[in-house]
């Protein structure tokens, strides 16, 4: 199966929560409690993406995180990246890959297609997107002759995207 790690999916659930949130600025405690992560998974994340240039952080009493750079112009690879390092689908395509097949492997060239188009995927989604709403459109599917479904239902968020 592939899936980006809990920590990446937290710091997205982190970074939306201050996306949408009544005041732009919040403490590790507050965001831990509208989250539901625990405190210490929160201090970590905050300080991961402070040290990467997601958020800033002010000191003090009224001090807290804030969102460094307005929620559409994050993406969910820049957070992805923030927690895990490089986006790459195998190893091959990794800065410190030690691969013994490289120079024979025939599927190589075809994972760079596949890296290209779920980084662009994931470059193309914004925190500002994944803040909006979703409401479920229900879509009348048809089947082919074999009664395979031509389309399946979407989740779109409120301005219309997928």
């Amino acid at each position: 199966m592939l899936k980006i790690s809990r920590m990446s999916d937290y710091a997205i659930v982190l970074l939306t929560t201050l996306a949408r949130g009544e005041t732009p600025q919040s403490n590790a405690r507050a965001l831990a409690e509208r989250t539901g992560l625990s405190q210490p998974t929160v201090g970590k994340l905050l300080k991961t993406l402070t040290a990467s240039g997601l958020l800033t952080s002010q000191q003090g009493r009224h001090g807290g995180y804030r969102l460094a750079r307005a929620a559409d112009e994050i993406s969910i690879a820049d957070i992805v990246e923030a927690i895990d390092g490089p986006i790459a689908m195998t190893e091959c395509y990794t800065a410190d890959h030690d691969c013994e097949r490289e120079a024979n492997c025939s599927v190589r060239p075809h994972w760079n297609t596949i890296n290209r188009g779920v980084r662009e995927l994931l470059t193309g989604t914004t925190l500002a997107t994944l803040s909006e709403p979703v409401h479920q459109v229900p879509i009348w599917f048809k089947r082919d002759s074999t009664g395979v479904a031509k389309s399946a239902p979407v989740a779109r968020t409120t301005s219309g995207k997928p």
